[in-house]
């Protein structure tokens, strides 16, 4: 999983802020030399997608400078990423690309040309097959991004700064976090014991999404068009606060007054419509879930991991165990990850999926 000692860039862009990692690898640990996260310009980035390249330029400016002589990446999270696992029996590589390519394709909304299209595998296993013959077989992990997307922020960053040698997206990098010879958590159950059928729900500004995984291995990947953003507009029209002003009371605010039995008027108010958006977003998550539960082996999901800066909003977590009646826990904690200089505890959920990125498949 991880190689000898490399200086690694992660430019991780949001639509609310753009994380930009700096770490070094060695052996099987990470060390976060430097991080930083930036306040994304307004419209600049949307759905993943490099909407106003002169924004992110400014942004950019301080960190385009340092590129050279690192391994820069890229994380790319849009609702456009499909990502999916199938199988396979064992062939060369050449009919493997050819073979992964046609089985993506069924599921893309366009043209096979539009998309850039790769698969990991992520296991090797023999099949009795029906005649009673030992078949060789491959599960892999494909996924497919649409290419525009790609090939924006590579010219950008040909032209303003560097050259990106690895792309990611933010699913995969949640996927690396927590599964490998040597993840960067461990899940363990109730019981103190290993488990392999989690949740991981990226709580974001503008969209969630969920990646289940069965046995350590991706079971499904939805995208919900909801996030921090529904709250924070919340809150800027119930309290008349200007967005930025809002956004800041939502991380600022301990949100006690959800839990009270008497509100005031306004309490009332933001206690209903805060209510409202956990309640559409725990019920869509409920359903994935109860679906996960009914095709999976164990007919059971062990745990929920949160990250993403909506998990951070006071009383989500407990909202989603309440509904959902399983464990959940908001990732503030890596196993063989350290930093430099950590300015907060809760910048670790922020950073979650750039960590995830530096890690490469065996």
């Amino acid at each position: 999983m991880f190689g000898n000692k490399n200086n690694i860039t992660v430019f991780d862009f949001g639509s609310k802020s753009t994380k930009v990692l700096y770490a070094t690898v060695k052996d099987k640990s990470i060390h976060v030399e430097d991080y930083e996260i930036i306040g994304t310009p307004q419209g600049a980035i949307k759905d993943g997608k490099l909407n106003d390249v002169n924004s992110v330029v400014n942004m950019l400016s301080t960190h385009l400078k340092r590129m050279k002589g690192n391994e820069n990446r890229l994380l790319l999270a849009s609702s456009e990423v499909v990502l999916r696992t199938f199988e396979m029996p064992k062939m060369g590589t050449k009919e493997l690309k050819e073979a992964v390519k046609y089985e993506m394709s069924v599921l893309l909304p366009e043209s096979l040309d539009h998309f850039v299209v790769d698969a990991s595998i992520i296991d090797e296993y023999d099949r009795i097959s029906e005649d009673g013959k030992e078949v060789k077989m491959n599960q892999l992990q494909g996924v497919a991004v649409n290419k525009k997307i790609v090939n924006d922020y590579l010219d950008f960053f040909n032209k303003h700064g560097g050259k990106i040698s690895v792309v990611d997206v933010q699913s995969n990098a949640e996927i690396k976090l927590f599964t490998g010879n040597n993840p960067n958590i461990s899940p363990k159950n109730d019981a103190g014991e290993d488990c392999g059928d989690i949740a991981i729900i990226d709580f974001g500004h503008q969209k969630t999404g969920i990646t289940i995984l069965e046995d350590k291995k991706l079971f499904l990947h939805r995208t919900l068009h909801k996030g921090g953003f529904d709250i924070t507009n919340i809150i800027s029209e119930t309290l008349d606060l200007p967005f930025d002003e809002a956004e800041k009371w939502k991380h600022t605010n301990d949100f006690e007054f959800l839990k009270k039995n008497s509100m005031n008027e306004v309490e009332s108010i933001l206690y209903d419509e805060i209510s409202n958006v956990f309640h559409d977003i725990t019920m869509e998550i409920s359903q994935i879930i109860e679906f996960f539960i009914s095709m999976s082996k164990q007919k059971k999901l062990d745990r929920i991991y949160l990250v993403g800066g909506g998990s951070l909003i006071p009383g989500f977590t407990d909202y989603i165990h309440r509904y959902v009646n399983i464990p959940v826990e908001l990732v503030l904690d890596l196993d063989n990850v350290t930093f430099k200089n950590l300015r907060n505890p809760s910048h670790v959920a922020l950073l979650a999926d750039s960590i995830g990125a530096v890690i490469r498949r065996v």
